[in-house]
C-alpha cells in the first residue's frame, strides 16, 4: 500500500512538473501562470483568462488532462483505501486481554500448528494464557474464537511486556525458527528470572544452547513423538495408560516445587501430611541427583526438588491449598 501510494504521488508530482514547464514553453508563460494553468487543467475547473491557443498547445493539454487526472485519480483511491483499510483494522483490531486475566498465567509465543495444540490443552485444564501473535489476520480469529489474544511479535520486549511477562508463571515459544525461539527465551528470563520457559527447536543439536541461555525445558517435537512412538510399539499398554491419565478429566497429574524458604523443607513426606489431607498420591520426587519413584513415607523433601502428584480434580486443588505459601506451583499436565 506505501509503496503503491508513493509511485503514485511520483507520478503526480512529474505531471505537474512536465506541464509546468510544457505549458510554459508552448503558451509563453511565466512559471507562475504555467503551474497555474496546469492545476487548473488538471482540476477540471475550466479557463478563465488563459486558455491553449495553438495546436501545439491543444495537443499537450490533452494529453496532460488524460494522463493527469487517471494518475490523480489512482493516488486519491490509494489514500481513501489506507485510511478506510486503517480504520477497518482499528475496529476489528483484538482487544487486549483484562489486567486480571495477565496474572499467574502463561504466555504462548506463537499459534502454529503446535501453539494451537497447547492453546487446546490449557482450555481443556482451565488455566489462564494469552497468546502473542504477529500477523493480524490469524490474531483476530484468535480473537473471534475467544482465544486471549496480544497482537505483535514476541521478539518485542514491548510486546511480551503487555503480554505481563512480570506477572507470568510459564511461556511457552514456538516459532518456526529456532533462533527466534532462543532470542524470546533470553529475552523472558531478562524481563522475568522467575519464569518457567519451554522452547520448541527443530535441530536437536541445538538443544543443549537452548539450556545454556535459561530454558528450563527443550522440546524437539519430532524427537519426542519418536520416542512416543518407540513406547507405542514396545510398550502400548503403558502408552495407552498414560494417554487416559491426560485426557481424562477427573484425574490430573501436577507438579509442584518445593522453595528454599518452605515449610517442608526437611521434613519427610510423613511429617508433611500432604497425601494424608489431601488425598492425592506423590507418586515420584525429583531430585539435582535423580528421581525417586514411589517416595518412601520417609522420603525427605529439600530444597528445590519437584513433587509429582496424581488425582482427582479437587485433591490436586486441596493439594495445591496446602503447599500455598510453602511450594510453588509451576505447571499442571
Amino acid at each position: 500500500m506505501r509503496k503503491r501510494l508513493t509511485i503514485a504521488l511520483i507520478a503526480l508530482l512529474t505531471v505537474f512538473t512536465v506541464g509546468t514547464f510544457g505549458n510554459a514553453f508552448l503558451l509563453r508563460l511565466p512559471l507562475l501562470d504555467a503551474f497555474y494553468f496546469t492545476v487548473v487543467t488538471l482540476s477540471t475547473v475550466g479557463y478563465g483568462e488563459i486558455y491553449p491557443v495553438t495546436p501545439e498547445s491543444k495537443l499537450f493539454t490533452s494529453i496532460l488532462i488524460l494522463i493527469g487526472i487517471g494518475i490523480l485519480a489512482i493516488a486519491l483511491e490509494t489514500i481513501v483505501e489506507g485510511v478506510t483499510r486503517r480504520s477497518v483494522m482499528e475496529i476489528l483490531k483484538p482487544k487486549a486481554p483484562s489486567r486480571k486475566l495477565l496474572e499467574k498465567h502463561f504466555i504462548i509465543c506463537g499459534s502454529g500448528r503446535i501453539g494451537q495444540i497447547i492453546i487446546d490443552e490449557l482450555k481443556r485444564t482451565g488455566e489462564k494464557f494469552v497468546v502473542v501473535e504477529s500477523n493480524p489476520e490469524v490474531a483476530r480469529e484468535l480473537s473471534e474464537k475467544g482465544v486471549p489474544v496480544i497482537e505483535g511479535s514476541p521478539l518485542e520486549e514491548e510486546t511480551l511486556r503487555k503480554a505481563g511477562i512480570e506477572r507470568a508463571k510459564g511461556l511457552a515459544t514456538v516459532l518456526d525458527q529456532d533462533s527466534d525461539n532462543v532470542f524470546i527465551t533470553i529475552t523472558a528470563k531478562t524481563l522475568n528470572p522467575n519464569i518457567y520457559v519451554v522452547a520448541k527447536v527443530s535441530n536437536r543439536e541445538v538443544m543443549d544452547k537452548v539450556y545454556k541461555v535459561g530454558a528450563d525445558r527443550v522440546v524437539a517435537p519430532e524427537l519426542e513423538g519418536g520416542k512416543i512412538m518407540a513406547r507405542a510399539l514396545t510398550s502400548p499398554h503403558m502408552v495407552e495408560v498414560l494417554e487416559t491419565l491426560a485426557l481424562t478429566r477427573d484425574v490430573e497429574i501436577a507438579h509442584f516445587r518445593i522453595d528454599e524458604t518452605s515449610e517442608l523443607t526437611h521434613k519427610t513426606l510423613t511429617e508433611s501430611k500432604l497425601e494424608e489431607e489431601s488425598g492425592a498420591k506423590i507418586f515420584a520426587i525429583c531430585r539435582r541427583e535423580g528421581v525417586e519413584v514411589t517416595p518412601s513415607p520417609e522420603s525427605t523433601l529439600e530444597s528445590g526438588c519437584i513433587l509429582l502428584a496424581i488425582g482427582r480434580r479437587d485433591q490436586i486443588k486441596r493439594l495445591e491449598e496446602l503447599l500455598a505459601g510453602k511450594a510453588e506451583r509451576f505447571k499442571r499436565l
